[in-house]
C-alpha cells in the first residue's frame, strides 16, 4: 500500500555528520578552558566507538552497527560528559558500554532504548567514582579549569592550590601550575536542600558564593568538557533547530520545566528544621529570579536539553509525547540535583524518560486519517 509519503533529502548518516559538527562546538569550549586534555578525553572515546562497533560488526555482521558516523557521534557526546582529567582507560571503557550495552544489545541504530553516549556516562559513574570527583587532583571537592593566562594549551591537572579565587578573570596561576580550582556552581546550591548538609542562612548567602554569571555562560568553571559553556551550547542547539534536526519545543520544554520546579521546589530554612516553598520568592524576585538563572546554567542541563534528550531514536515521536518527555526530564534533573547526592542528575532524568518512550509513544498517537479523534484505532468488526 502507498500513501503520501515524503522523502527526506538527507540520509541518517549526513544527519549524524550534521549533529557531530554541531557538538564539536561545545568540545572546542572544552579545550579553550581544560586544555589539550580535554582534546584528548574527546580523541580517546571516539576512537573507542568507532573501534568497538567496528569490532562487533566482524562478528555479528549486524546491519544495523554498520554506520561508523553515528558510533563517532556517540564518541563526542559521551566525551562531552566526561571530566577532563579523568585517565585514559575511562573513555575507552565507557566507550565500549555504550556501544555494546546502550546500541548492540539492543540491534543498532534505531533500536535503542536509551541515549548510548548516557549509557556510557552512567557506566563510568558507577565504575570509576573516584577518577571522576577531582579527588586525585585536590584535597577538597573542587573542580579544576585553566586559568585565563593558561588557556587552551595548559594542563588542567596542574593545579594551583594556594590561588585565590575571585572570578575566572581575576585568578591567575602562577607557574608552573596552569589550573585553578573551584567547587562546582551546584555544589553551593545543593547546600539549600540536601539533607544532611549545614543550612546557609539564606539564598543571597549562597549567591553570593557563585562565580560571576559570565563565567557560567561562557563555561569558565568546572564540569564536564562540553557541560560548562551555556552560550555555545544554545547556538548550536539552535543551529540544529534551523536545520529540522531538534524542535525547538523539546529542549524548551525541558529548560522551563527545570525553570518551574526550581522556583517551586522547597528548600530548608536557615534552622533547618522546616521547608520553605516557592524559593523564587521567598527573599524577592531579584534574588529568586538570579537563584533560577544559576540553577539552569549550572551543571549538565544544557547540554543534556539541546543534545542528549534530543536523540531521534530514544525520544518519542509525536508532539504532545515529546511535551511530556520533555517536562520529566527537566523537572527530574532538578528533583535530583537537589535531594539526591547523584553525580549526574540531568543524565539520569533523560535516562528514566529514554525507559518511558514506548509507552508515551503508545498513549500519545496521532489521529488515524478517517477516524474521529477518540475512536478506538482498531475496528471489531474488522477482526473476523
Amino acid at each position: 500500500m502507498f500513501g503520501p509519503f515524503l522523502r527526506a533529502p538527507e540520509a541518517s548518516r549526513d544527519i549524524f555528520r550534521v549533529i557531530f559538527v554541531a557538538a564539536c562546538g561545545p568540545a572546542v569550549a572544552g579545550v579553550v578552558f581544560f586544555g589539550w586534555r580535554a582534546l584528548v578525553i574527546c580523541a580517546l572515546s571516539v576512537l573507542g566507538c568507532v573501534a568497538t562497533e567496528s569490532l562487533y560488526y566482524r562478528v555479528t555482521r549486524t546491519p544495523a552497527l554498520l554506520g561508523r558516523s553515528h558510533a563517532a557521534l556517540t564518541g563526542l557526546l559521551l566525551a562531552l560528559t566526561l571530566p577532563p582529567f579523568v585517565p585514559w582507560y575511562v573513555p575507552l571503557a565507557a566507550a565500549v558500554f555504550a556501544i555494546l550495552v546502550g546500541k548492540a544489545l539492543f540491534g543498532g541504530v534505531g533500536h535503542f532504548l536509551w541515549q548510548p553516549a548516557l549509557v556510557g556516562r552512567l557506566a563510568a559513574t558507577v565504575l570509576f567514582a573516584p577518577p571522576l570527583l577531582a579527588r586525585p587532583l585536590l584535597d577538597r571537592p573542587a573542580w579544576p579549569v585553566l586559568a585565563q593566562n593558561r588557556i587552551l594549551l595548559g594542563d588542567v591537572t596542574r593545579v594551583d592550590r594556594s590561588a585565590r579565587y575571585r572570578g575566572w578573570r581575576g585568578t591567575v596561576a602562577r607557574s608552573p601550575a596552569d589550573a585553578v580550582a573551584r567547587p562546582r556552581p551546584r555544589a553551593f546550591l545543593r547546600q539549600l536542600s540536601l539533607p544532611g548538609a549545614k543550612p546557609p542562612d539564606s539564598i543571597a548567602t549562597v549567591l553570593r558564593h557563585m562565580p560571576p554569571a559570565w563565567d557560567l555562560i561562557c563555561g569558565a568553571h568546572g564540569g564536564g568538557i562540553g557541560e560548562t559553556s551555556t552560550i555555545v551550547i544554545i547556538v548550536a542547539g539552535l543551529y540544529l533547530a534551523c536545520r529540522n534536526y531538534v524542535h525547538a519545543y523539546l529542549p524548551g520544554m525541558i529548560i522551563l520545566a527545570a525553570a518551574v520546579t526550581v522556583a517551586v521546589a522547597p528548600v530548608r530554612s536557615a534552622d533547618g528544621q522546616a521547608w520553605q516553598w516557592l524559593p523564587v520568592a521567598a527573599e524577592g524576585l531579584d534574588v529568586g529570579f538570579v537563584y533560577v538563572a544559576y540553577h539552569l546554567t549550572c551543571g549538565e542541563l544544557m547540554l543534556a536539553a539541546f543534545f542528549l534528550a534530543t536523540e531521534m531514536t530514544s525520544r518519542p515521536v509525536t508532539l504532545p509525547a515529546q511535551v511530556v518527555f520533555g517536562a520529566i526530564c527537566g523537572a527530574g534533573a532538578i528533583l535530583l540535583r537537589l535531594y539526591l547526592a547523584f553525580p549526574i542528575p540531568a543524565y539520569a532524568a533523560v535516562l528514566m524518560a529514554n525507559t518511558l518512550t514506548p509507552l508515551l509513544d503508545s498513549a500519545v498517537r496521532p489521529r488515524v486519517l478517517g477516524r474521529r479523534r477518540w475512536q478506538r484505532t482498531t475496528d471489531t468488526k474488522h477482526q473476523a
